[in-house]
């Protein structure tokens, strides 16, 4: 059960989700999800940047932080370089970008397009995206959640299509 203020953390977050799956098309059930997850329920969210994007270039600041990467089936600290971004719905945006454009989701990307699938899209993006082994599952618990499912639909019926 989420706490108060992470449910308004959560609906804050559902809605820039839902504004982002109307003008890509990325299903706001994986963006909030990650956000859930990478961002600890949007406690975590240093220079604007709830996903854990790495520094790209172009990009709007670079920050060093601390991140845990399974290496070897070992969870190891690294200090790695993040992108910042000037708002959150600029990082939603990135966020976005990444997985409709970007090289290494293309083939997910357009399977997901055909079929609608989201538990297969996230299954083939989360090993892709991230490093722990867990990381797909852990994204289809979160979006399990009655929390996360009445969010979502909120944000859905205020947010024309």
């Amino acid at each position: 059960m989420l706490s108060p203020d992470q449910n308004q953390r959560l609906k804050s977050a559902a809605q820039s989700a839902v504004a982002c799956e109307r003008a890509t098309d990325l299903p706001a059930e994986l963006t909030v999800a990650q956000w859930a997850l990478e961002s600890n329920w949007g406690t975590h969210q240093p220079g604007n940047n709830c996903f854990g994007i790495k520094a790209y270039e172009g990009c709007y600041g670079v920050q060093l932080l601390q991140s845990t990467e399974v290496i070897n089936g070992v969870r190891t600290p690294v200090i790695e370089k993040f992108a910042t971004f000037p708002t959150l719905d600029a990082c939603f945006a990135k966020h976005a970008n990444l997985f409709t454009t970007g090289k290494p989701y293309a083939q997910a990307w357009a399977a997901y397009r055909l079929s609608h699938d989201l538990h297969t899209f996230i299954c083939e993006i989360a090993h892709v995206y991230a490093t722990d082994p867990n990381y797909a599952n852990i994204l289809l618990q979160i979006l399990a959640m009655p929390e996360v499912k009445m969010a979502l639909a909120a944000a859905r019926a205020t947010i024309p299509a």
